[in-house]
């Protein structure tokens, strides 16, 4: 009698140790296919990351050269800003048009965008665009020998709008120029107005 009852609970004993690993292999392979799972996530977000930080380092825009109009001759103010740009080397097509600007000067801020109904002309709310080299697009730098304009109404934003409602960068003034591209990439320049416009006609440039 004590035999059987021996054999009997030992039995028992075998057939829960059986379920609990196999209870335990479950677990460990729905573990596993989570953590595989988990980490395909993760490298493709990882590599969705990396392309956008290069994308955003690549596609940059170098400006070349900043100038200003004159409006008045011998005091100014400035009443335009032109600002020569270029793809960055090793940068893909670049499309000026989606591009935003967001100009802080003496008045405030002012937030703009392309005009999309005249591509060259700059107002309260747009920058304009004009091509510098023959065969470039206004709104698309493809090529590095590209260059084109970005055209900012210094008399028409609130951002250099004064106290007395007269516009436009005067003589000692700045205004601080971000240009963001649509991959994320920043470009900033800083327009500095002479300290004296002395000698200089309305509708000459000069360097800012």
């Amino acid at each position: 009698m004590f035999a059987d009852e021996t054999d009997q609970s030992r039995g028992q004993v075998g057939i829960g140790t059986l379920i609990v690993f196999i209870a335990m292999v479950l677990v460990a392979a729905i573990a596993a296919g989570v953590l595989i799972n988990t980490a395909g996530f993760l490298q493709t977000q990882a590599e969705a990351t990396g392309e956008e930080s290069t994308e955003q380092v690549s596609n940059n825009l170098n400006i070349v050269s900043t100038t200003g109009n004159v409006s008045v001759d011998d005091e100014g103010p400035i009443n335009e800003a032109r600002m020569v740009t270029q793809m960055s080397p090793g940068a893909d097509d670049i499309d000026l048009s989606e591009m935003t600007i967001q100009v802080i000067g003496p008045g405030g801020v002012a937030d703009l965008t392309s005009n999309e109904s005249g591509i060259a002309d700059a107002s309260d709310e747009h920058f304009g665009l004009e091509a510098i080299t023959d065969g470039t697009e206004p709104d698309v730098l493809q090529e590095r020998s590209d260059r084109v304009a970005v055209i900012i109404d210094l008399e028409e934003i609130d951002a250099t709008e004064e106290i007395n409602g007269d516009q436009g960068l005067h003589e000692g003034q700045t205004a601080d120029v971000t240009l963001t591209l649509q991959s994320g990439s920043q470009s900033v320049a800083v327009l500095s107005v002479p300290d004296s416009l002395n000698g200089e006609d309305a509708g000459n440039d000069v360097r800012l």
